[in-house]
Formats: structure tokens, sequence, C-alpha cells
């Protein structure tokens, strides 16, 4: 009974050093965009993508992820409603509207931590491809600019 109760003292240790949906979703705690890679992440027709530290830290970011959902006019109205409720508070570097609805965003949400930016990215494309990103990180709007548009590996 003893070797029972021990072997699952170990199993809930290592359980709680994986990073798993609970700390993905603390890492976006505060942030409405969180319910749409929970809803449409493993859905038809889209790609999600969480990178992982190693590939992070080159880029001084501590959670990426990223979600590409291919013509959903549902997902979009969903989409739009949740950046809706996360520019409140946040700064608005771009956003660009289109026929009465958001087609480019880019915002600075503020920080849970002192040294840590959060920003959200938002494209709708003419095919009506829909780009939604979040970062959180110790780089600033301009580092990240510098990344998007000189790196192609992201």
């Amino acid at each position: 009974m003893k070797q029972i109760r021990y072997i699952g003292v170990i199993l809930l240790l290592l359980a709680s050093l994986v990073p798993g949906p609970v700390q993905a979703m603390e890492m976006q705690k505060g942030v409405r965009i969180a319910e749409v890679f929970q809803r449409y992440g493993k859905k038809k027709n889209v790609t999600m993508v969480e990178l992982s530290n190693e590939l992070l830290e080159t880029y001084g970011m501590a959670h990426y992820k990223s979600i590409v959902i291919k013509d959903d006019p549902d997902a979009l109205r969903f989409i739009r409603e949740c950046l809706e409720a996360d520019q409140q508070g946040a700064r608005k570097i771009k956003e660009v509207t289109d026929d009465g609805g958001v087609i480019s965003a880019y915002y600075q949400l503020p920080g849970r931590e002192n040294d840590l930016n959060r920003f959200i990215l938002f494209k709708l494309n003419k095919k009506r491809i829909i780009t939604l990103v979040y970062i959180e990180g110790d780089l600033d709007s301009d580092d990240l600019i510098s990344i998007l548009f000189t790196r192609q590996d992201l």
C-alpha cells in the first residue's frame, strides 16, 4: 500500500512539472482571446502553434501562441468580439477596419508583471484566412516589429 501511495505522489509531482492546458491558460489569464485557442484549436481547417521555451528565449519571449483559421465566419465574429473585450485598456499600436470590422490589429496589453509585455496581433486576409497571435515577453513593441519584419521563420 505504501508503494502505491509513493508512486501516486511521484506521478503528481511529475505531472505538475509538465506544461499543460492549465498552465497555458494561466499564461493568457485575463485575455479573452484565450477562448479562441480553446474553442477552435483542434478543429478542421485550423492550424495552431505554441512554441517551446528554447525557441522563445532567443527572441525575449515567454509565451507564443498562434492560430490560423480558414474561412469561418462564426470564428471571425467570435474573434472580433474577443478583440473588442481585450482592447479595453490596451495600447493600440495599429488597427485597420474595413466595412465596419477589424481586419488587422496590433495591441499591447497591460502586463501582468512589471517586466512582462503582452501583445495581440490579428489579421484577416483577402482569402478570409484569419491569423491570431498572442505573445508575452520582456520584448517591447519595437523589438516585436523588428522580429516580425526581419525574421521569416516565425
